[in-house]
């Protein structure tokens, strides 16, 4: 009888830890919330260029060294800088306003130029500095670069390693810089809704932060307390042996 209980309770037991288990890892996936079988997100979204930003654009043709004159040195690696008034200035073209328009329209643009003075111009675009920064709870902190300028916050984690069971998914800040003002938002990554935010695709300069969880910060104060106790214990000990010493040369005199 007595080892039927104890059966029974060792049974309760790991039926309670595997549910508290199963609840936990619940808790760290992404998109977890319940779906609507209605649910419908319209994904679009072409990254624009604004002042300040530098384009690679290299320009090619049926004949390639007539296309030459047409492109930066190879020195000039940085690209075409956007100007304050929204322009590059380009090769034989002069300037060009290119803010506020896409990457493919700017494309469309230079080929109708081009192709008065090339035959069958081919022109390649990506962005020369765009990147966004992933700090945090990831597995690999650090700058993204998006020569495309398209990126989405999965691509971003994703890339940097992914979030660990240490990381906070639900409570992801963004922080995004936008006509001279810093705006801050926290994004859930294990909810649908993700994908009707803002903040779903990446702009330049975006920085993304992954909290720790309460676990986790209880794990380095525990160590942070664990090195100060070690600390104190070693000052402590070599003061102790710096009194005794002391005493001891006292009494010998």
């Amino acid at each position: 009888m007595k080892f039927k209980f104890f059966v029974c309770i060792m049974f309760s037991m790991v039926l309670v830890t595997s549910c508290n288990y199963q609840k936990k890892l619940h808790e760290q996936l992404y998109l977890n919330d319940t779906l609507d079988s209605s649910h419908r997100v319209l994904m679009s979204y072409s990254p624009t260029v604004k002042v300040d930003d530098r384009l690679l654009i290299t320009v090619g043709s049926l004949y390639p060294e007539v296309a030459l004159p047409y492109n930066l040195p190879t020195t000039a690696s940085l690209g075409y800088l956007v100007d304050k008034d929204g322009t590059i200035l380009f090769p034989q073209l002069g300037k060009i306003q290119v803010e506020g328009k896409t990457l493919v329209e700017i494309r469309s643009d230079l080929l109708g130029l081009l192709t008065k003075y090339l035959t069958d111009p081919v022109v390649t675009i990506q962005f020369a500095n765009a990147k966004v920064l992933v700090m945090g709870e990831v597995g690999h902190p650090g700058p993204i670069p998006i020569p495309d300028g398209k990126l989405t916050i999965f691509d971003a984690i994703s890339l940097s390693g992914d979030i660990p069971f240490t990381g906070r998914k639900d409570n992801v800040l963004v922080v995004r810089e936008e006509n001279g003002e810093r705006n801050f938002t926290y994004v859930n990554l294990q909810s649908h809704n993700i994908y009707k935010s803002p903040f779903f695709y990446l702009k330049q300069n975006d920085m993304v932060y992954v909290e720790p969880t309460m676990q986790k910060v209880k794990q380095q104060s525990n160590q942070l307390f664990l090195t100060n106790i070690g600390l104190i214990t070693s000052v402590t000990s070599v003061l102790t042996s710096l009194f005794f010493l002391m005493t001891y040369l006292k009494i010998v005199k």
